[in-house]
């Protein structure tokens, strides 16, 4: 968490005008990095047995240094780590940067010896430890354990990762991507990647950020920051890895078994607008692409190949992802026409053929044709290696670059194989304001996943409030869980908007009494706070329709499983679907929200979505659009069409409840929840409820 004098020394420690390195010759090379990037602050070297290292002179100890260095590569064995952070505290300095590993990563005493670093740290900005460091690509300063690649710029991405490798290969790359910082962020032992983003979400020099993480520490306070950088434009993608454990649920509900841990995360970055990617290339690639291009408002896509198995590949990369290829209006077809052969079909994609290849006067006047009515433009095209002839590979390029120039519309050109591609071609593409990316795939879902950003960016930002998007801090349930019976679990959830059916909690004998004044048909339960999956027990009686079959049923219960009480209820209407909608309480996210197709079967179809808490309606909609049964809702093959509404509506009540009694709720299933035809409602047919 960052204090603010914290917050001060890591704006140091990340924008140094000071820094040191302490180590030995393994750090020959990367103080030679540092010159050859051209850093015009103070450079200076600790180290007691030699006198110069890369020509530096070195300093004895940290004592004999001219000032409190702004940050600080401290590349020693953890004990001697150890023993300096205090003493670059005490001195002033911004920030250390900890290469040493052995701390909680290998246990045993490591974990000893973090708990002793963090706990020494005070308002040093500590980087790590069991980490390779940090570039700074904007002032030319490699502080990390490698020789750095790559050169200065002016703005680009904010790539942060756990994975130390990850982050030198990251520096290595020859795509050209736009790296602004490249910090390798390790155990997290005082500054974790949250507190990156809120000291660089603000720096106009940062375009977007790309994580890699393997887990977060604060989810609550990650939310915060993860907004701070969607309200002012700045995406965050994500490659999510090693999902660990949540923490042992107490699984007594089906929801439990829906919620995975990987679901979890996927309803985070869904929330938040954070675009998830699978492969560090794909981070690359996405950052290119918003760097240079920009994002999108919507999803409305213009292509352009010059081959039929382009088009057809990339329309098979957008089609499961809902971005769309509106096809020419008869204005666009007329004004296509007569640039295009007789036997050449005019579509989005457009193959606009070999005759027109080269052709700058052609292409520059066909390309608007399509981008005006597009929120963005994708053109296909091999540039070829260093040194093979241009084949009009540039005339192309140059067409679609000047197109979205005159059009305004956010435009990128990919190759088909990564490797077809060169530096030249790719500057001149990034100086004109358009993407060069690397791969059909990989640059195909970079414009595509950085078109729907855009446009759930959009959707939240016209929101009143934003207040739901962040999470709450996550406290431990007090006291002993325990289940409600069903009518009482029911009662709960009427209170706070959700239907049930009008039954009675009675006596064994009052039975066959009570589903006179109900009615018949009835449904019969027994009722108990220990017997939770009744149908497995024989628990339920369905469709009574005289007081006989209620008396015998009841009475056949209270001989089977010692019941006292139970539940009648009018038997609930054919529905168009059974659903279940459930709360499981993870350690790290809280309490979760699960919405799926449900019935007795819940398990084995899991068709179901994680929401995170608290909810806004517009995601619960959107969520019940991405579930398999939304067709059955829908009116699958003339069927009845459900009351999605009061689905929704019922969605909310439920966690409402959840909300009302976040310190409390172990786990919630509301299965199933009949949805009626349209306009008729829906019912909660049957509820459980364990909390404390």
């Amino acid at each position: 968490m960052l204090t603010d004098k914290r917050r001060r020394n890591l704006e140091r420690a990340l924008n140094p005008r000071s820094v040191c390195y302490i180590g030995g010759s393994f750090l020959e090379n990367t103080l030679r990095s540092n010159r050859a990037m051209g850093f015009d602050g103070d450079v200076w070297v600790v180290n007691p047995k030699l006198n110069t290292l890369a020509d530096h002179p070195c300093f004895d100890t940290i004592d004999d240094l001219p000032g409190a260095p702004d940050a600080v590569f401290v590349s020693v064995n953890r004990e001697l780590t150890n023993d300096l952070i205090p003493r670059l505290r005490d001195m002033g300095a911004g920030g250390a940067i900890c290469y040493a590993a052995g701390y909680s990563e290998v246990g045993g005493i490591g974990h000893d010896l973090e708990a002793e670093l963090k706990d020494s740290a005070g308002d040093l900005a500590v980087v790590g430890p069991n980490c390779y460091g940090v570039i700074n690509y904007l002032h030319g300063v490699p502080l990390l354990a490698m020789p750095a690649a790559g050169e200065r710029l002016d703005r680009g991405c904010a790539f942060i990762a756990q994975s130390g490798n990850l982050c030198i290969n990251i520096a290595n790359n020859d795509r050209s991507a736009p790296l602004a910082y490249v910090i390798s962020c390790g155990n997290q032992s005082v500054l974790d990647i949250s507190d990156y983003i809120d000291v660089l979400v603000d720096d106009p020099a940062i375009t977007c950020f790309a994580l890699f993480v393997e887990g977060i520490p604060d989810l609550a306070r990650f939310s915060q920051v993860a907004l701070r950088a969607l309200e002012v434009g700045k995406p965050i993608i994500a490659m999510k890895s090693g999902v660990s454990a949540l923490g042992a649920k107490m699984a007594m509900s089906h929801t439990a078994s829906l919620a995975g841990d990987d679901e979890l995360y996927q309803a985070l970055f869904d929330r938040l607008g954070i675009i998830r990617v699978s492969t560090p290339v794909d981070l690359l690639e996405t950052a290119k692409y918003i760097t240079y291009t920009g994002v999108p408002q919507g999803r409305k896509l213009a292509v352009f190949t010059c081959s039929g198995g382009d088009n057809e590949t990339v329309a098979d990369l957008l089609e499961p992802l809902g971005v769309e290829l509106p096809q020419p209006t008869q204005a666009q077809y007329d004004a296509l026409r007569p640039h295009m052969q007789v036997f050449a079909n005019i579509t989005n994609p457009l193959d606009y053929n070999t005759t027109n290849w080269g052709n700058y006067e052609v292409l520059s006047q066909m390309f608007p044709v399509l981008l005006e009515s597009a929120d963005a433009g994708l053109l296909v095209v091999d540039s070829g290696r260093p040194g093979a002839p241009d084949w009009g590979t540039t005339a192309v390029m140059e067409a679609l670059r000047d197109s979205a120039k005159a059009t305004g519309t956010p435009s990128a050109m990919t190759c088909v194989m990564p490797e077809n591609s060169n530096v030249a071609q790719r500057k001149m593409m990034h100086q004109g304001g358009a993407a060069a990316l690397q791969g059909i795939r990989e640059g195909v879902l970079a414009v595509a996943r950085t078109c729907l950003f855009g446009e759930r960016r959009a959707n939240l930002m016209a929101r009143e409030s934003r207040n739901d998007l962040t999470l709450p801090p996550i406290e431990p349930i007090g006291g002993d869980i325990r289940a409600m019976n069903e009518w009482n679990g029911k009662q709960a959830l009427k209170a706070h908007g959700l239907p049930v059916p009008d039954g009675r909690p009675v006596a064994v004998a009052q039975a066959a009494n009570a589903a006179e004044e109900i009615g018949y048909p009835v449904a019969l339960k027994v009722l108990s706070d220990t017997i939770l999956h009744k149908t497995d027990v024989g628990g339920v009686a369905l469709n009574l329709k005289t007081a006989e079959e209620v008396s015998s049923a009841a009475d056949d219960m209270a001989a089977r499983l010692g019941a006292t009480e139970v539940l009648i209820e009018p038997m609930a209407p054919k529905p168009v679907a059974e659903m279940i909608v459930g709360i499981t309480r993870t350690d790290d996210f809280g309490p979760v929200l699960v919405v799926g197709a449900g019935g007795v079967l819940v398990e084995l179809y899991k068709d179901a979505v994680s929401l995170l808490l608290p909810l806004h309606e517009d995601d619960v909609r959107d969520a019940i659009e991405r579930l398999k049964i939304a067709r059955l809702l829908d009116g699958f093959r003339g069927g009845p069409k459900g009351d999605k509404e009061a689905l929704v509506a019922a969605v909310m009540a439920v966690a409402r409840y959840a909300e009302a009694n976040r310190d409390s709720l172990a786990e919630l299933d509301v299965n199933p929840l009949f949805v009626l035809p349209e306009d008729q409602g829906v019912i909660a047919v049957d509820a459980l409820i364990r909390k404390a």
